[in-house]
C-alpha cells in the first residue's frame, strides 16, 4: 500500500511539472509572438536621401520598423522650434522643471524638481547631453503632460509624411509603443533644416556649460566631411543610432543610420555613406519635389499643416482663405491674445481658425501627392477644386505638393521616399524684371528670396513692385523674374537676389511674412 501511495504521489508531482512546463512554454510562446507581431528588431536601416531634390540614394530596410531612441529628441526641438516662432516662447523663457522631469533616467542634466531652466540651454541640453530629463521639460511646458506632447509628436509627423512613426514620450526612453523608420527620420532630418534654418544651427553646437559643468556633444562626426548635426541616440532595444545630415561645395544630403552595436561602427558606416553620396548629391537651389510641407499645428497638441514657408505665394484672393490661417484651438486662441508681442502691441488683431481636435484627420488621402496637398492647404482630397491651365496659383500649387513622379505605373507607398520627376529647370538664366530681354545669372549657391509666381511676366514685376512698396530694403537687391514651364504653360517667378548669406536672406523674409507677404528663400 504505502508502494502504491508513493506511485502517486510521484505521478502527481511528474503531471504538475508537466503542467508547468506547459504553460510557461505557452507564456513564453505568446511573449515572442507579441515581439514578433510588433517587428522591430535590433538591426541595421539606413538611407541617404539629397536634401535638395528628395531622391533617395542610398537604402537599406529604410521602410521598416525601429525604436528611434533619443532620435525622438528632434522632433521635440522642432515642436519647441514652432512654439518660439510663434511667440509663444523666447529663448530667455523660463522652463518649470516638475517632479516627472526631474526623475527621468540618465542620460540628464540633473535638474531638480522645483527649478527653472532657460529655453535656449534647454535646446543645447538636448543637442548636445542629450538630456532625458530636459526633454520632459520642454513636452510638459509646451503641452501640460509629457503624453499629451507625444501625441502632437506624433500628429506632427502624421503632417509632414512621416506616415509609420508614433511618439510615446518626449526623450526617446524605452516605450515598446514608439517607433519610426529610416526614411521617416530622413524627412525630419530635412524638414527641420527647411523650416527652421535660423535655429538648425543649434545642432552645430560643439560643448554647453550649465553651472560649473560642461558637456561636449555626442556626435563625433561634427564637423567631418561637412557634417553640421544632427543627433545620435541609444538604447539597448535599438542600438546605435544617428541622424546626421553633410553639406559641403553647394551640396547637401542627410544620412540615417540605424540598429548599430556600437557607437564605433554607426559613425564608420555612416560617415562611409556620407563620403560616398555627397558628390552624387545636387549642386544648386532645392527642388520643388524636395519642399516638405510646413506643419503651422497647433490644437490640443495636434499639428494641421497649412501653406506656411512651403508655398510662396503673396497673390491671394481677396478674401484670403481661411485654411491658410494658423490653427488652434479656441483656449490656445484667448492664451495667445493674452500675450504681448514685442512686434505689436494689439495681439488680437492676429487671425486664427479655431477648430476642434475631432475636425482634423490624421492622414487624409491614399497617396504622397494628396497628403501633400493637404498638409499645403488644409483642404481634403475630396474637396480640391480643379485648376484650370490659366490659374497661376492653383498651377504653382501643384507644381511645389509633387512630391514625385505622376505617371500611373508609379505607387506612392506608405513610408517611401518617391524620387522626383525630371522637370523642365532654366539652369541660372532669368528674365531681368529691371530692363527688356535682359538676361540676368543667378551666382551659384547664393541665397534668393522668391516672393511668388504670376502667369505673366507683368504679374511677377507687380509682386516685385509691392513687394518693395512693403519693405523698402529690397531696393537695394537685384529684383529679377524667373521662368519656368508646367504643362506647357510658362509661368514667372519674382524673386531678390544679392543676400550675403542664408541669415541675410532668412531675415528679410521673415520681415516680409510680418507684414503679410509669403516668401520662401532657397539657394541658387
Amino acid at each position: 500500500m504505502p508502494t502504491l501511495l508513493r506511485i502517486a504521489s510521484a505521478r502527481i508531482l511528474f503531471a504538475r511539472f508537466v503542467l508547468a512546463f506547459f504553460v510557461a512554454a505557452t507564456t513564453a510562446a505568446a511573449i515572442t509572438a507579441s515581439a514578433s507581431a510588433q517587428n522591430v528588431p535590433r538591426a541595421y536601416a539606413g538611407i541617404a536621401v539629397d536634401a535638395k531634390t528628395g531622391q533617395v540614394l542610398y537604402q537599406d530596410s529604410a521602410n521598416e520598423l525601429r525604436y528611434p531612441a533619443s532620435l525622438t529628441k528632434v522632433m521635440t526641438l522642432y515642436i519647441l522650434f514652432q512654439e518660439l516662432e510663434a511667440g509663444r516662447l523666447r529663448l530667455d523663457s523660463k522652463l518649470s522643471v516638475s517632479a516627472h522631469a526631474a526623475a527621468a533616467v540618465p542620460t540628464k542634466l540633473y535638474v531638480r524638481s522645483g527649478s527653472t531652466i532657460k529655453v535656449e540651454d534647454a535646446i543645447k541640453a538636448l543637442v548636445t547631453l542629450s538630456a532625458n530629463d530636459v526633454a520632459r521639460v520642454i513636452g510638459e511646458n509646451i503641452s501640460g503632460t509629457e503624453s499629451k506632447f507625444a501625441e502632437r509628436m506624433t500628429q506632427t509627423a502624421r503632417a509632414l509624411g512621416m506616415s509609420r512613426t508614433t511618439y510615446k514620450n518626449a526623450s526617446g526612453l524605452p516605450d515598446s509603443g514608439q517607433v519610426t523608420t529610416a526614411a521617416d527620420q530622413a524627412t525630419l532630418a530635412r524638414a527641420i533644416y527647411l523650416h527652421f534654418p535660423h535655429y538648425y544651427d543649434y545642432f552645430q553646437t560643439r560643448s554647453f556649460t550649465y553651472g560649473s559643468k560642461t558637456y561636449g556633444n555626442h556626435n563625433a562626426l561634427l564637423g567631418q566631411n561637412g557634417v553640421d548635426g544632427i543627433k545620435t541616440g541609444y538604447i539597448n532595444a535599438s542600438g546605435y543610432n544617428l541622424m546626421t545630415a553633410a553639406r559641403a561645395n553647394n551640396r547637401h544630403i542627410v544620412v540615417i543610420g540605424l540598429g548599430f552595436n556600437t557607437g564605433a561602427s554607426r559613425n564608420a558606416r555612416v560617415a562611409e555613406l556620407v563620403r560616398e553620396y555627397l558628390p552624387d548629391a545636387r549642386q544648386g537651389d532645392y527642388w520643388r519635389e524636395a519642399m516638405i510641407p510646413r506643419p503651422t499645428l497647433l490644437g490640443n497638441g495636434i499639428a494641421v499643416a497649412s501653406a506656411g514657408a512651403a508655398v510662396p505665394l503673396n497673390r491671394l484672393p481677396p478674401a484670403r482663405p481661411v485654411s491658410l490661417l494658423p490653427v488652434i484651438t479656441e483656449e490656445q486662441a484667448m492664451q495667445v491674445a493674452a500675450l504681448s508681442s514685442p512686434e505689436s502691441t494689439e495681439p488680437e488683431t492676429i487671425p486664427f481658425q479655431v477648430v476642434s481636435a475631432e475636425d482634423i484627420p490624421s492622414r487624409p488621402g491614399e497617396s504622397a501627392l494628396d497628403q501633400a496637398t493637404y498638409v499645403a492647404t488644409g483642404v481634403m482630397p475630396s474637396e480640391q477644386p480643379v485648376y484650370p491651365a490659366n490659374d497661376p496659383i492653383g498651377a504653382w500649387i501643384a507644381e511645389t505638393m509633387k512630391l514625385g513622379p505622376t505617371s500611373s505605373d508609379v505607387t506612392a507607398q506608405p513610408g517611401a521616399l518617391v524620387p522626383p520627376a525630371p522637370i523642365a529647370r532654366p539652369e541660372g538664366l532669368a528674365v531681368d524684371a529691371m530692363s527688356t530681354n535682359a538676361a540676368a545669372t543667378v551666382p551659384a549657391g547664393g541665397w534668393v528670396v522668391q516672393v511668388g509666381a504670376a502667369d505673366s511676366e507683368d504679374g511677377a514685376n507687380q509682386m516685385i513692385s509691392e513687394a518693395t512698396r512693403t519693405y523698402d530694403q529690397l531696393a537695394n537687391l537685384r529684383s529679377y523674374v524667373e521662368t519656368f514651364e508646367r504643362n506647357g504653360v510658362t509661368y514667372y517667378r519674382a524673386r531678390f537676389a544679392g543676400f550675403a548669406d542664408r541669415t541675410q536672406a532668412r531675415t528679410t523674409c521673415d520681415a516680409l511674412a510680418a507684414a503679410s507677404i509669403n516668401c520662401l528663400t532657397v539657394q541658387g
